[in-house]
């Protein structure tokens, strides 16, 4: 599993992930900072990687994305190093787990919510609950 962290995340995520032994990239490491979404939306239909992100947009994913998105909830007031740490534990829980659901939000209490989102026929989308762990 190979974590992708968004732009809007701390380094010391990026280092904190990487010293437990996990797999992962960040944006501003790779030189991409400032692509657009569509150049991150591009990976995730053609690689599998787990997106941590705070951007909602990633919500909409076509049906034939490889990848897995997580939508952080946590609050930025909180300090850097709170935020790790839940950050921290909630990956490496998510990489024991191995989900197959493709969107989640990360809750400020560490807790993982999968959705799914249904479309209706009006066009307008519902999201729900899968389950939480």
């Amino acid at each position: 599993m190979r974590f992708l962290l968004d732009e809007n995340f701390p380094l010391q995520l990026y280092r904190r992930l990487l010293e437990t032994g996990h797999q992962a990239e960040h944006v501003i490491e790779l030189g991409q900072r400032g692509v657009p979404d569509t150049f991150l939306r591009d990976r995730l239909v053609a690689e599998e990687l787990v997106l941590l992100t705070q951007d909602t947009e990633f919500e909409n994913l076509p049906s034939n994305c490889s990848s897995q998105v997580i939508v952080s909830r946590v609050p930025q007031r909180l300090p850097i190093r709170e935020r790790v740490e839940i950050w921290t534990a909630a990956l490496a829980r998510f990489g024991r787990e191995r989900p197959n659901e493709k969107l989640f939000d990360l809750l400020s209490s560490g807790e993982i919510v999968a959705w799914e989102i249904d479309k209706l026929p009006e066009g307008a989308t519902v999201r729900r609950t899968t389950r939480r762990f």
